[in-house]
Protein backbone atom coordinates (compact mmCIF):
# COMPACT_ATOMS: atom_id res chain seq x y z
CA UNK A 1 0.00 0.00 0.00
CA UNK A 2 1.57 3.30 -0.69
CA UNK A 3 2.47 5.78 1.70
CA UNK A 4 2.12 9.11 -0.70
CA UNK A 5 -0.22 10.06 -3.03
CA UNK A 6 -0.72 12.74 -5.31
CA UNK A 7 -3.99 14.19 -5.44
CA UNK A 8 -6.06 16.81 -7.59
CA UNK A 9 -8.46 19.19 -6.19
CA UNK A 10 -10.20 21.08 -9.57
CA UNK A 11 -12.46 23.98 -9.67
CA UNK A 12 -15.42 24.25 -7.02
CA UNK A 13 -17.28 27.17 -6.02
CA UNK A 14 -16.01 29.30 -3.25
CA UNK A 15 -14.71 26.55 -0.97
CA UNK A 16 -11.58 25.45 -3.09
CA UNK A 17 -9.16 27.22 -0.80
CA UNK A 18 -10.98 25.95 2.35
CA UNK A 19 -10.45 22.15 1.38
CA UNK A 20 -7.22 22.15 0.68
CA UNK A 21 -6.44 24.17 3.81
CA UNK A 22 -8.28 21.17 5.89
CA UNK A 23 -6.43 18.71 4.56
CA UNK A 24 -3.56 20.72 5.11
CA UNK A 25 -4.28 20.60 8.63
CA UNK A 26 -5.28 17.01 9.21
CA UNK A 27 -2.72 14.39 9.68
CA UNK A 28 -3.10 13.86 6.00
CA UNK A 29 -0.78 16.16 5.05
CA UNK A 30 2.05 14.28 5.42
CA UNK A 31 0.97 11.79 3.03
CA UNK A 32 -0.59 13.99 0.21
CA UNK A 33 0.85 16.36 -2.50
CA UNK A 34 -1.87 18.95 -3.37
CA UNK A 35 -2.45 19.45 -6.96
CA UNK A 36 -5.12 22.52 -7.56
CA UNK A 37 -6.88 23.81 -10.84
CA UNK A 38 -9.55 26.65 -11.45
CA UNK A 39 -10.16 28.67 -14.72
CA UNK A 40 -9.19 32.05 -13.23
CA UNK A 41 -6.11 33.27 -11.84
CA UNK A 42 -6.97 32.33 -8.38
CA UNK A 43 -3.66 33.77 -5.94
CA UNK A 44 -5.14 32.31 -2.50
CA UNK A 45 -5.12 28.67 -4.45
CA UNK A 46 -1.25 29.25 -5.78
CA UNK A 47 -0.25 29.77 -1.75
CA UNK A 48 -1.97 26.71 0.00
CA UNK A 49 -1.58 24.35 -2.89
CA UNK A 50 1.47 22.40 -3.52
CA UNK A 51 0.98 23.22 -7.21
CA UNK A 52 -1.63 25.28 -9.45
CA UNK A 53 -2.91 25.16 -12.93
CA UNK A 54 -5.40 27.47 -14.49
CA UNK A 55 -7.60 24.99 -16.17
CA UNK A 56 -10.29 25.68 -18.88
CA UNK A 57 -13.71 26.26 -17.94
CA UNK A 58 -15.46 23.17 -15.98
CA UNK A 59 -17.58 22.31 -18.97
CA UNK A 60 -14.72 22.04 -21.47
CA UNK A 61 -12.19 20.88 -19.04
CA UNK A 62 -12.62 16.85 -19.07
CA UNK A 63 -9.93 15.99 -21.37
CA UNK A 64 -7.50 18.45 -20.08
CA UNK A 65 -7.99 17.47 -16.26
CA UNK A 66 -7.93 13.26 -17.62
CA UNK A 67 -4.31 14.30 -19.41
CA UNK A 68 -2.77 16.48 -16.30
CA UNK A 69 -3.16 13.78 -14.06
CA UNK A 70 -1.89 11.18 -16.21
CA UNK A 71 1.50 13.70 -16.77
CA UNK A 72 1.45 14.46 -13.09
CA UNK A 73 1.05 10.51 -12.08
CA UNK A 74 -2.59 11.78 -9.99
CA UNK A 75 -3.97 8.76 -7.87
CA UNK A 76 -7.53 10.78 -7.11
CA UNK A 77 -8.99 13.68 -9.09
CA UNK A 78 -11.64 15.50 -6.63
CA UNK A 79 -14.19 17.75 -8.72
CA UNK A 80 -15.74 20.09 -6.96
CA UNK A 81 -18.14 22.05 -9.57
CA UNK A 82 -20.40 21.07 -12.35
CA UNK A 83 -18.25 17.41 -12.13
CA UNK A 84 -21.16 15.86 -14.78
CA UNK A 85 -18.57 16.78 -17.38
CA UNK A 86 -16.01 15.09 -15.66
CA UNK A 87 -18.13 12.14 -14.76
CA UNK A 88 -18.41 11.18 -18.74
CA UNK A 89 -14.88 10.24 -18.50
CA UNK A 90 -14.95 7.83 -15.54
CA UNK A 91 -14.04 4.59 -17.70
CA UNK A 92 -10.38 7.07 -18.96
CA UNK A 93 -9.32 7.49 -15.52
CA UNK A 94 -10.16 4.35 -14.09
CA UNK A 95 -8.12 2.99 -16.93
CA UNK A 96 -4.98 5.11 -15.65
CA UNK A 97 -5.69 4.23 -11.75
CA UNK A 98 -7.38 7.85 -11.01
CA UNK A 99 -9.96 7.72 -8.51
CA UNK A 100 -12.64 9.59 -9.75
CA UNK A 101 -14.60 11.90 -7.29
CA UNK A 102 -17.98 13.59 -8.50
CA UNK A 103 -20.18 13.41 -6.20
CA UNK A 104 -22.16 10.39 -7.36
CA UNK A 105 -21.28 7.75 -9.83
CA UNK A 106 -22.55 7.50 -13.12
CA UNK A 107 -24.05 10.09 -16.26
CA UNK A 108 -27.85 8.89 -14.92
CA UNK A 109 -27.32 9.76 -11.04
CA UNK A 110 -25.83 13.59 -11.77
CA UNK A 111 -29.26 14.27 -13.67
CA UNK A 112 -31.30 12.78 -11.15
CA UNK A 113 -30.20 15.06 -8.87
CA UNK A 114 -29.21 17.68 -11.00
CA UNK A 115 -32.54 17.77 -12.27
CA UNK A 116 -34.68 18.76 -9.33
CA UNK A 117 -38.16 17.84 -10.80
CA UNK A 118 -36.78 14.45 -11.46
CA UNK A 119 -35.22 14.23 -8.36
CA UNK A 120 -38.25 15.77 -6.41
CA UNK A 121 -40.53 12.74 -8.27
CA UNK A 122 -37.86 10.23 -6.92
CA UNK A 123 -38.34 11.74 -3.50
CA UNK A 124 -41.97 10.73 -3.65
CA UNK A 125 -41.53 7.79 -4.82
CA UNK A 126 -39.37 6.63 -2.22
CA UNK A 127 -42.19 8.07 0.22
CA UNK A 128 -39.69 10.84 1.45
CA UNK A 129 -40.87 14.29 2.87
CA UNK A 130 -40.53 16.23 -0.94
CA UNK A 131 -41.97 19.02 -1.75
CA UNK A 132 -44.86 19.10 -4.71
CA UNK A 133 -43.73 20.92 -7.71
CA UNK A 134 -45.28 21.98 -11.40
CA UNK A 135 -42.64 22.27 -13.96
CA UNK A 136 -43.24 24.47 -16.85
CA UNK A 137 -41.47 25.24 -19.79
CA UNK A 138 -43.73 28.45 -21.24
CA UNK A 139 -45.41 30.78 -20.01
CA UNK A 140 -49.45 29.87 -20.55
CA UNK A 141 -48.11 26.40 -18.37
CA UNK A 142 -46.66 29.18 -15.85
CA UNK A 143 -50.02 31.22 -15.52
CA UNK A 144 -51.92 28.03 -14.88
CA UNK A 145 -48.91 26.26 -12.64
CA UNK A 146 -49.01 29.49 -10.52
CA UNK A 147 -52.88 29.75 -10.47
CA UNK A 148 -53.53 26.15 -9.37
CA UNK A 149 -50.88 26.62 -6.63
CA UNK A 150 -52.35 30.00 -5.34
CA UNK A 151 -55.24 28.20 -4.89
CA UNK A 152 -53.76 24.99 -2.95
CA UNK A 153 -50.90 27.73 -0.73
CA UNK A 154 -50.74 30.17 0.77
CA UNK A 155 -47.45 31.41 0.09
CA UNK A 156 -45.46 30.04 -3.02
CA UNK A 157 -42.50 30.46 -4.79
CA UNK A 158 -40.52 29.60 -8.06
CA UNK A 159 -36.80 27.86 -9.30
CA UNK A 160 -35.40 26.65 -12.09
CA UNK A 161 -35.01 23.13 -12.74
CA UNK A 162 -31.22 23.09 -13.06
CA UNK A 163 -28.98 25.34 -11.49
CA UNK A 164 -26.77 26.53 -8.38
CA UNK A 165 -29.11 26.30 -5.09
CA UNK A 166 -30.77 29.98 -4.79
CA UNK A 167 -29.43 31.25 -8.22
CA UNK A 168 -33.00 32.33 -9.74
CA UNK A 169 -34.95 31.20 -6.65
CA UNK A 170 -37.62 33.81 -6.21
CA UNK A 171 -40.85 33.90 -3.96
CA UNK A 172 -43.85 35.26 -5.94
CA UNK A 173 -46.44 37.35 -3.84
CA UNK A 174 -49.70 39.35 -5.66
CA UNK A 175 -48.96 42.37 -3.46
CA UNK A 176 -45.79 43.40 -3.54
CA UNK A 177 -44.59 46.22 -5.73
CA UNK A 178 -42.55 45.68 -9.00
CA UNK A 179 -39.37 47.47 -7.50
CA UNK A 180 -39.73 44.73 -4.71
CA UNK A 181 -37.06 43.13 -6.65
CA UNK A 182 -34.60 45.58 -6.49
CA UNK A 183 -34.45 45.81 -2.89
CA UNK A 184 -35.00 42.06 -1.91
CA UNK A 185 -34.05 39.81 -4.74
CA UNK A 186 -35.58 37.00 -3.06
CA UNK A 187 -39.38 38.48 -3.42
CA UNK A 188 -41.16 39.26 -6.72
CA UNK A 189 -44.51 40.69 -7.77
CA UNK A 190 -46.45 37.59 -9.44
CA UNK A 191 -47.51 39.63 -12.30
CA UNK A 192 -43.49 40.63 -13.02
CA UNK A 193 -42.42 37.61 -13.07
CA UNK A 194 -44.97 36.46 -15.67
CA UNK A 195 -43.99 39.24 -17.55
CA UNK A 196 -40.47 38.71 -17.56
CA UNK A 197 -40.65 35.13 -18.24
CA UNK A 198 -42.74 36.03 -21.07
CA UNK A 199 -39.99 37.60 -22.94
CA UNK A 200 -37.58 35.11 -22.57
CA UNK A 201 -36.45 34.24 -26.17
CA UNK A 202 -35.58 30.97 -25.00
CA UNK A 203 -38.16 30.21 -22.08
CA UNK A 204 -36.44 28.75 -18.91
CA UNK A 205 -37.74 25.20 -17.24
CA UNK A 206 -38.77 26.21 -14.55
CA UNK A 207 -40.88 24.74 -10.60
CA UNK A 208 -43.49 26.55 -9.16
CA UNK A 209 -44.11 25.12 -5.55
CA UNK A 210 -45.39 25.59 -2.08
CA UNK A 211 -43.07 28.73 -0.08
CA UNK A 212 -42.11 27.12 3.29
CA UNK A 213 -41.72 29.84 5.62
CA UNK A 214 -39.76 27.32 8.37
CA UNK A 215 -36.32 26.82 9.60
CA UNK A 216 -33.59 26.21 6.66
CA UNK A 217 -30.70 23.66 7.12
CA UNK A 218 -28.09 22.50 5.11
CA UNK A 219 -26.17 19.19 5.72
CA UNK A 220 -22.83 18.40 4.26
CA UNK A 221 -21.60 14.87 3.82
CA UNK A 222 -18.67 12.88 2.97
CA UNK A 223 -19.44 9.57 1.57
CA UNK A 224 -18.58 7.09 -0.66
CA UNK A 225 -19.88 4.30 -2.83
CA UNK A 226 -23.61 5.26 -1.16
CA UNK A 227 -22.79 5.38 2.51
CA UNK A 228 -22.11 7.79 5.02
CA UNK A 229 -18.56 8.70 6.29
CA UNK A 230 -19.45 11.57 8.30
CA UNK A 231 -22.12 14.07 8.22
CA UNK A 232 -22.74 17.93 10.27
CA UNK A 233 -25.88 19.67 9.32
CA UNK A 234 -25.66 23.41 9.70
CA UNK A 235 -28.89 25.39 10.67
CA UNK A 236 -28.60 28.70 9.28
CA UNK A 237 -29.79 32.29 11.18
CA UNK A 238 -29.35 35.92 9.88
CA UNK A 239 -25.67 36.63 11.27
CA UNK A 240 -24.44 33.22 12.11
CA UNK A 241 -25.43 29.27 11.68
CA UNK A 242 -25.09 26.45 14.27
CA UNK A 243 -23.78 23.04 13.64
CA UNK A 244 -24.60 19.86 14.40
CA UNK A 245 -23.40 16.54 14.96
CA UNK A 246 -26.61 15.05 15.54
CA UNK A 247 -29.87 16.46 13.79
CA UNK A 248 -33.53 14.82 12.65
CA UNK A 249 -32.36 15.16 9.11
CA UNK A 250 -29.91 12.54 9.22
CA UNK A 251 -31.95 9.51 8.77
CA UNK A 252 -33.67 10.92 5.60
CA UNK A 253 -29.82 11.82 4.17
CA UNK A 254 -28.69 8.09 4.58
CA UNK A 255 -31.54 7.12 1.96
CA UNK A 256 -30.52 9.84 -0.08
CA UNK A 257 -27.02 9.18 -0.01
CA UNK A 258 -27.21 4.89 -0.89
CA UNK A 259 -30.54 5.64 -3.24
CA UNK A 260 -28.15 8.07 -5.61
CA UNK A 261 -24.83 6.28 -4.75
CA UNK A 262 -23.37 9.60 -3.90
CA UNK A 263 -19.70 9.15 -3.52
CA UNK A 264 -17.86 12.40 -2.41
CA UNK A 265 -18.48 15.59 -0.06
CA UNK A 266 -21.85 16.36 -0.86
CA UNK A 267 -24.72 18.88 0.28
CA UNK A 268 -28.44 18.46 0.89
CA UNK A 269 -30.38 21.44 1.76
CA UNK A 270 -33.60 20.50 4.02
CA UNK A 271 -36.54 23.35 5.09
CA UNK A 272 -39.61 23.35 7.68
CA UNK A 273 -42.98 23.80 7.06
CA UNK A 274 -45.41 25.34 9.56
CA UNK A 275 -45.74 22.39 11.45
CA UNK A 276 -41.94 21.87 12.19
CA UNK A 277 -41.76 18.99 9.52
CA UNK A 278 -38.49 18.64 7.63
CA UNK A 279 -39.18 18.69 3.61
CA UNK A 280 -36.25 18.01 1.41
CA UNK A 281 -35.22 21.10 -0.68
CA UNK A 282 -32.19 19.72 -3.30
CA UNK A 283 -29.20 17.61 -3.52
CA UNK A 284 -26.30 18.78 -4.77
CA UNK A 285 -23.43 16.79 -5.43
CA UNK A 286 -20.89 18.94 -4.74
CA UNK A 287 -19.60 20.77 -1.28
CA UNK A 288 -21.47 23.54 -0.35
CA UNK A 289 -19.96 27.41 0.30
CA UNK A 290 -19.97 27.36 3.60
CA UNK A 291 -19.26 23.59 4.64
CA UNK A 292 -16.09 24.21 6.07
CA UNK A 293 -17.95 25.80 8.61
CA UNK A 294 -18.26 22.24 9.83
CA UNK A 295 -14.88 21.60 11.32
CA UNK A 296 -15.56 23.77 14.33
CA UNK A 297 -17.12 20.31 15.49
CA UNK A 298 -14.22 18.77 15.38
CA UNK A 299 -15.56 16.65 12.03
CA UNK A 300 -13.19 17.17 8.74
CA UNK A 301 -15.36 16.38 6.39
CA UNK A 302 -12.86 16.67 3.51
CA UNK A 303 -10.00 14.66 5.46
CA UNK A 304 -12.57 11.69 6.73
CA UNK A 305 -13.52 11.52 2.71
CA UNK A 306 -9.53 11.25 1.55
CA UNK A 307 -8.85 9.07 4.27
CA UNK A 308 -11.71 6.46 2.77
CA UNK A 309 -10.58 6.80 -0.53
CA UNK A 310 -6.72 6.48 -0.20
CA UNK A 311 -6.78 4.27 2.79
CA UNK A 312 -5.16 6.35 5.02
CA UNK A 313 -5.64 6.67 8.76
CA UNK A 314 -6.73 9.85 10.50
CA UNK A 315 -6.40 11.19 13.52
CA UNK A 316 -9.14 12.72 15.29
CA UNK A 317 -10.23 15.52 17.41
CA UNK A 318 -12.68 15.82 20.06
CA UNK A 319 -15.89 16.23 18.54
CA UNK A 320 -18.35 19.41 19.94
CA UNK A 321 -22.43 18.31 19.49
CA UNK A 322 -23.84 21.71 18.63
CA UNK A 323 -21.28 24.54 18.20
CA UNK A 324 -22.55 28.36 17.48
CA UNK A 325 -20.19 30.01 14.11
CA UNK A 326 -20.04 33.51 13.05
CA UNK A 327 -18.62 33.33 9.49
CA UNK A 328 -15.92 36.14 8.79
CA UNK A 329 -14.80 37.63 5.64
CA UNK A 330 -10.79 38.18 4.82
CA UNK A 331 -9.38 40.34 2.33
CA UNK A 332 -6.35 39.04 0.38
CA UNK A 333 -3.68 41.71 -1.58
CA UNK A 334 -3.08 40.66 -4.83
CA UNK A 335 -0.08 40.25 -6.97
CA UNK A 336 -1.09 43.79 -9.51
CA UNK A 337 2.63 43.07 -11.77
CA UNK A 338 1.84 42.47 -15.47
Amino acid sequence: MKSHYNIWIAESYSCQNDIIQLLKRSNLSAHLTIFCSHSKQRPELKLCADYFFQQPPVEHSADWLLEQCKKHAIQLLFCGKHSQFIEKLREEFARHDIQLVTGATGIAQHENMNNKFLFGEICEALNLPNIPAARVDHVVGLKQAIDDYQKKYSHICAKPVYGVYGSGFVQLRNEVSYFKQFQLNTQCNTQQFIEAYAQLDQPIEYLIMPFLTGQECSVDIACSHGQILALVTRVKFKFYQQCYIEHPCHEICKILVQHFQCDGLINIQFKQDDLGVWHILEINPRPAGGFAYTQHTGINLIAELMAEKLQLTLQHTDFVPVVQVLPITQSFKMDCTH
